[in-house]
């Protein structure tokens, strides 16, 4: 996979590069990271420049061998600079405030079952207003989302969700900085998982992957080069709303058949539910009689036995592994990353949905992996998108006097 990679991107690129080899070497000077980064000199010193003006890097010197001054080394500013992440979906709502390591510094939840509209709105403003609360006065720089359904970026609109009843064509951005006075940046849920996965998971070693969240939504995110790929209109991913059934059920987007009618947390919690209304699942009915059915109670009654509750994880990794070898047939990433609620279940259904899509992938092997990086990985890949699309961005001004 390629893209075309023009001089904001480029000058953007090397920013990260001088920042992610500060960010591993720390601390270490401007000669090393030429050498480290094979940037020039030049440009080395530019954006050391620029990254020490915006208050990202802190300067120190560096002891060195023999006589002479000792040169100037950086490292990165960790305590001024924080982010606040929001992974919002139907699991719940999960906050966090991370530092530009990405460690978790500060972390809140909350159920969102239930929640539509400005209730959802409500609930992410007091989460995010008892995350600031436990950081020093001026050291968070920004808001993070990660939001499910489709969303414009580059506006911060989230355009349609099904999730959350009303939450359509809504300028979050607008919404939340007048809250809370920060920048805000709004991304779809995959993609902040997709670049966790890159920056921390599983996906450190490629630039070229697939990340699939198998959630009460299925959607994906798609790094090409290291970098997001949206489309020409920004709705790339959307493997939930691949056909599968060309006349199946009724899906939330108005098709018919949709990959998460059939393979979703939902789609399965609803075939449980039929089958131990009708008789066919009574250890199933026995183990939820105090309460609702859920994916926990419907895993356990599979592993105990229960071969019409095992069969409904199957037939879901099946469709799920049918639509994850399409778009690698399609694309041939160098790996495969799947995540999410149905991502802890393995012997349910990761090792099937590994042997379906080895199956039907028409190039070969399929390096498929399972994330590791647990429920707060969308809401640290919100903040790190953050300080890349925020921390990072270089005017045409600096450009020029910097000659990058």
């Amino acid at each position: 996979m390629q893209r075309t990679v023009n001089h904001d991107d480029m000058r953007s690129a090397n920013m990260e590069s001088v920042f992610d080899c500060i960010r591993a070497h720390a601390p270490v000077t401007k000669r090393q990271i030429q050498s480290l980064t094979g940037l020039s000199w030049g440009s080395v010193s530019n954006l050391c420049s620029i990254l020490l003006e915006r208050g990202v890097l802190r300067e120190l010197p560096v002891r060195t061998e023999g006589a002479g001054r000792n040169p100037s080394g950086f490292d990165i500013n960790l305590k001024d600079n924080l982010i606040i992440g929001l992974d919002v979906n139907l699991s719940g709502l999960t906050g966090v405030v991370c530092d530009l390591r990405s460690r978790v510094l500060a972390r809140v939840w909350r159920p969102t079952e239930g929640r539509k509209g400005e209730d959802i709105l409500r609930l992410m403003k007091e989460a995010a207003a008892e995350l600031l609360g436990q950081t020093a006065a001026g050291t968070v720089k920004g808001l993070a989302i990660a939001f499910p359904g489709q969303v414009d970026a580059e506006r911060g609109v989230s355009l349609w969700t099904h999730q959350f009843g009303s939450l359509s064509e809504v300028n979050m951005r607008e919404i939340f900085q007048r809250a809370f006075g920060l920048e805000v940046l709004l991304e779809h849920d995959p993609n902040c998982m997709a670049v966790c996965e890159h920056w921390m998971g599983a996906a450190q070693d490629v630039e070229d992957f697939l990340f699939v969240r198998l959630s009460y939504g299925i959607g994906m995110g798609i790094l090409t080069g290291g970098a997001v790929y949206r489309g020409h209109s920004g709705a790339s991913g959307e493997i939930g709303h691949m056909t599968m059934l060309p006349d199946g059920e009724p899906c939330c987007c108005g098709n018919r058949g949709c990959l998460e009618t059939v393979a979703s947390v939902d789609a399965i919690l609803r075939r449980c539910r039929e089958l131990a209304a009708d008789g066919r699942a009574p250890l199933l009915a026995s183990i939820a009689a105090d309460g609702p059915i859920t994916l926990e109670a419907a895993a356990r009654a599979a592993r105990q036995g229960e071969r019409a509750v095992a069969e409904v994880f199957s037939r879901a990794a099946d469709y799920a592994g049918i639509a994850v070898a399409n778009v690698v047939n399609i694309i041939d990433p160098a790996a495969v990353v799947i995540g999410g609620e149905l991502a802890a279940y393995p012997d349910l259904c990761i090792e099937r949905l590994r042997e379906t899509v080895g199956s039907r992938a028409w190039s070969g092997p399929v390096d498929l992996r399972v994330s590791s990086l647990g429920g707060d990985s969308a809401a640290i890949g919100a903040a790190a998108m953050f300080i890349r699309r925020v921390f990072f961005r270089i005017s045409e001004e600096q450009a020029a006097l910097g000659g990058l």
